[in-house]
Parts: structure tokens; C-alpha cells; sequence
């Protein structure tokens, strides 16, 4: 369990990091719109939500809004963002497709 924890608090940190950057507040001219991830930074709090959800593996925290927006992602997108835990995107899909 504790190795667990430490080998996925690196991986979290380094998601949120990530995306940090690319979650402005209001929309940065010049900023690509066909960003695969687009429909998850229009939700406020979705990209934290996913990522609280991969860290406890909890994932009754992420909203429906959220859900559907990830639902929304092209499956390309999905393996290029989620290369690092490729068993997470179809858990999380599960469990958005039952809400």
C-alpha cells in the first residue's frame, strides 16, 4: 500500500503540474482550441477531480458534468494524455458510462 502511494503521488504531482500551465482562467489568445483536453478545462475543477480520483482511487468525487465531458474525449486523446496509467482511462470510463 505504501509503495503504492509512493510511486503514485510522483505521477499525480507530475499530472497536475502538467496541466496546471494549461488551465487558464480565462481563455489565452493563441491558445489551440482543438486541444484534445479542451472540454475538460471548460469545467471548472474537472482536471483536479480525475486526478484526486487516480491518486485515492475514489471515484464518486468527480461531478457529471465532468463525467460527460470526459466521455466526450477521442480515444487517441485518451492514450496519448493517460500513457503513464493506461489502466486508468477504462475505469474511469466505466464508472462515468453508469452515472
Amino acid at each position: 500500500m505504501i509503495n503504492k502511494f509512493f510511486f503514485l503521488l510522483p505521477v499525480a504531482c507530475m499530472a497536475v503540474l502538467g496541466t496546471a500551465q494549461t488551465l487558464p482562467s480565462q481563455p489565452i489568445p493563441g491558445q489551440d482550441p482543438t486541444d484534445c483536453m479542451s472540454s475538460l478545462y471548460a469545467i471548472p475543477n474537472c482536471l483536479q477531480e480525475i486526478v484526486h480520483s487516480f491518486v485515492n482511487g475514489e471515484f464518486g468525487t468527480i461531478g457529471h458534468s465532468c463525467c460527460h465531458a470526459f466521455l466526450g474525449l477521442s480515444a487517441d486523446c485518451i492514450t496519448e494524455r493517460f500513457a503513464f496509467a493506461p489502466q486508468f482511462p477504462p475505469t474511469l470510463r466505466d464508472h462515468c458510462s453508469r452515472q
